[in-house]
């Protein structure tokens, strides 16, 4: 008998320590809404009681109050786990996206040389590797370099200049009126230019005489005296949604006035002419321009300068690319090569 009466006072104790109420003011706050009973109960069966649930319709771990942990960045890793919550990741990369170390767009999961640039290749083995011996390419580069500029250090670019400059093809000009792009930088100048096999850090560009050489106040003035034509002088700028700028600051001490340059679209901007012809005019839609830029330097003093003559709406324009020498202590033109 006195084993019945402790068994069932045992099952007494333990079912008021199962109703112990372990937030006083929690319990309250659930109570004001729900029955002793709900708040009491565990309705999403995930071990943690009503009021003490923050989720109770959703089973959760108790770390987390009884809520499912989330998946901010909605990569399928819990933010838990997700070593990147921030950041829409894989799961074999604990919610984290792979990195790129190398920046040669080969994921590091997948680079064979992760810590350095590389290309794409069928050869898991090789994917993410340079093709070639760029170190040593680079090496290579640094020796011509080095003979490139040894065999520029007595070379007479001021000859250069005058030798471009006169061959100008007045022929070609046949507007009173020619725009001079003094301004132009297109392109830059190198011995050789550079292996696309290798990261750009392998480039060698070798600028020992470019358009930014050529331009000088110099060869503004010989342009000017050499032109027996109305002159203005612009800048072509480069690249999309760019066009032309016309000096609007005098440049030359000859007598100049302000002008309006009208484009094929009869669109007007201003500019100063220098007239060296009794026409001149105060709006010009006439005229031809007239574009000079160094290519490329090369061994053997070699220069390859691209000369444009085209007029005013671009309906006619001839180009040319004329390589010069300097041979025994002068300028000799080499060749001289017309493009379509």
């Amino acid at each position: 008998m006195k084993i019945i009466v402790s068994a069932v006072l045992f099952f007494v104790i333990s079912c008021f320590h199962t109703q112990e109420i372990k937030d006083q003011d929690a319990f309250k706050k659930c109570r004001k809404e729900n029955s002793r009973k709900i708040c009491l109960s565990d309705k999403d069966a995930d071990g943690i009681l009503f009021y003490l649930d923050q989720c109770p319709e959703t089973s959760g771990p108790v770390e987390n109050h009884g809520c499912p942990w989330p998946d901010k960045d909605g990569d399928g890793v819990r933010d838990n786990i997700d070593l990147c919550p921030d950041l829409i990741g894989e799961v074999e990369n604990n919610g984290c996206p792979w990195s790129d170390f190398d920046g040669d767009s080969i994921l590091d999961k997948d680079d064979a040389c992760p810590a350095d640039f590389g290309y794409a290749s069928d050869d898991p083995h090789k994917n993410g590797c340079m093709k070639q011996d760029c170190k040593k390419l680079y090496e290579e580069s640094m020796i011509r370099l080095k003979k490139f500029q040894e065999e520029s250090k007595l070379v007479d670019y001021n000859g250069l200049q005058d030798k471009i400059i006169n061959d100008i093809n007045l022929k070609l000009l046949k507007e009173d009126n020619v725009i001079i792009f003094n301004k132009n930088q297109m392109f830059t100048c190198g011995t050789t230019g550079r292996d696309y096999y290798c990261p750009a850090y392998y480039d060698y560009e070798t600028p020992v005489y470019s358009t930014n050489d050529f331009w000088n106040d110099i060869a503004v003035a010989k342009i000017y005296d050499k032109l027996p034509k109305n002159i203005i002088f612009a800048t072509n700028n480069e690249g999309e949604g760019s066009g032309i700028e016309y000096e609007k600051d005098r440049i030359l001490n000859e007598v100049s006035k302000p002008v309006k340059i009208l484009d094929r679209y009869n669109n007007e901007k201003e500019a100063i002419v220098y007239p060296k012809l009794k026409n001149s005019q105060v709006k010009i839609n006439q005229y031809n321009s007239l574009f000079i830029k160094i290519l490329k330097n090369d061994f053997e003093n070699k220069i390859k300068v691209m000369v444009l003559y085209k007029n005013a709406d671009n309906s006619y324009s001839e180009k040319y690319l004329i390589t010069y020498q300097y041979i025994g202590n002068q300028w000799t033109t080499i060749e001289t090569k017309k493009e379509n």
